[in-house]
């Protein structure tokens, strides 16, 4: 049998499964196996169906020939767990999905079963992770979002994982709510109800303003423009007049590249969202927070920049915010439009050193910026900055608390905001 002629029947065999002549398919697929005896993908079709017919004895056979040629195939580790559940022994097929997670994290429905057999051995909270990260991996490829986007074999499955995910994280937000009311009442609350509502997936943020689109903690009944009243915002007047002392400390720092780092640490991220057309696109930060991380070496060395800068209403949140820098774009380098996560931070930029022809746009609407002059925008509309000229443009950027918030409203969405993010990094960073 040749090349061609294998091929051909292999395809013959797998449309006889799937239209359910078994018997036909079983054949053929005999004969091949006879002909290639070390190959991986007639072994699994054959222990798929002897599976399918109880076999548990022959499925084994045929999956450990598949594992002798191939002993990190995802398919037949995935079928060796299958196996290993049908024989009874749940904690060797926690192992099997455990390599096989370790090799391929990203394959959502062998999670998904992995998920099950840990909630089936009682181990509630490393289930829910794992069926949250199955979520989040299908969804991101467009899977799972539908009843038409998710295999009805699967339907059931997928069902009450995402049943398990929400009612994981409404008990996580009651905690935190009780909580709050328990210490400040009810008043004042809507917003954060609201917010915890999105979360669950029981109500949907619906923006006045259509440009407007939070990627991930939109709260409801903030108001809504691209750019914001500066003196809104304690604390600005005093930046601004100490613009030049902080202008002198970046300069100091300025001619030693120590404390600076991209500010896209993915390459890939870096080539998604900047762009240039005369050279390398360039975009560094010289932080004194990040992802919420106070930078003692960089404060220590910039110490008027660091006590200005926690007069301002940072929005920290632990493991998220502030980010707080000397944000150095290089020449000829445009940042993307984009979106910024939640509307319940604004963005304050004091601009330091800005050579013409750079710019910042907000939802259309460009702003140039004044040596000084802050300017304050809500990231969760489009926005994009832009440095077209052959120098260098640097403007200190901070993260806020939107002026609207009380301060009870700040405390519950930091802490809703830290314990579900802080569930989804334990999730994204699964181990297998």
């Amino acid at each position: 049998m040749d090349a061609v002629e294998f091929t051909e029947s292999f395809n013959t065999a797998r449309a006889c499964m799937g239209a359910g002549r078994l018997p036909e398919a079983l054949s053929i697929l005999n004969r091949l196996v006879d002909a290639a005896p070390e190959h991986v993908e007639v072994r699994n079709a054959l222990a798929v169906l002897a599976l399918s017919a109880n076999d548990l004895r022959t499925a084994r056979q045929h999956v450990q020939a598949a594992l002798n040629s191939a002993p990190q195939d995802p398919l037949t580790l995935n079928q060796l767990a299958n196996i290993q559940e049908a024989e009874g022994d749940g904690a060797a097929a926690l192992a099997s999905y455990r390599r096989l997670l370790t090799a391929q994290p990203a394959l959502f429905a062998a999670r998904l079963s992995c998920a099950r057999l840990l909630e089936q051995g009682g181990d509630l909270n490393a289930a829910v992770l794992h069926y949250a990260r199955a979520i989040d991996d299908a969804q991101r490829q467009g899977r799972w979002i539908s009843e038409s986007s998710t295999p009805p074999a699967m339907r059931a499955a997928v069902v009450h994982a995402l049943s398990m995910v929400r009612e994981h994280k409404r008990s996580l937000c009651d905690q935190i709510l009780s909580g709050i009311v328990a210490r400040h009442g009810q008043a004042d609350m809507d917003r954060v109800i609201g917010f915890a509502l999105i979360q669950l997936g029981e109500a949907v943020y619906d923006a006045p303003d259509k440009r407007q689109h939070p990627t991930r903690f939109p709260v409801p009944g903030l108001a809504q423009s691209p750019y914001i009243d500066k003196t809104r915002i304690r604390g600005v007047d005093q930046l601004e007049a100490q613009a030049a002392q902080i202008r002198a400390e970046l300069l100091a720092v300025m001619s030693d590249p120590t404390g600076r780092e991209p500010v896209f640490g993915d390459p890939a991220l870096a080539q998604a969202f900047l762009a240039n057309q005369t050279g390398p696109s360039r975009w560094d930060g010289y932080y004194f927070y990040r992802h919420g991380q106070r930078n003692e070496n960089n404060a220590a060395a910039c110490p008027v920049t660091a006590a200005a800068i926690d007069q301002l209403p940072l929005s920290r949140v632990t493991g998220h915010g502030p980010e707080v820098l000397f944000s150095i774009l290089g020449p000829g380098t445009h940042l993307l439009p984009h979106y910024g996560v939640t509307n319940a931070r604004l963005v304050g930029h004091l601009p330091l050193i800005v050579p013409a022809n750079c710019a910042l746009n907000v939802a259309g609407i460009e702003h140039a910026w004044k040596e000084g002059e802050v300017v304050v925008f809500d990231d969760t509309y489009s926005h994009e900055a832009w440095n077209r000229s052959d120098q260098i443009r640097v403007v200190m950027i901070f993260d806020l608390w939107h002026p609207d918030l009380s301060e009870v409203e700040i405390q519950a969405l930091r802490e809703l905001q830290e314990v579900l993010g802080g569930f989804s990094t334990r999730s994204s960073s699964l181990e297998f």
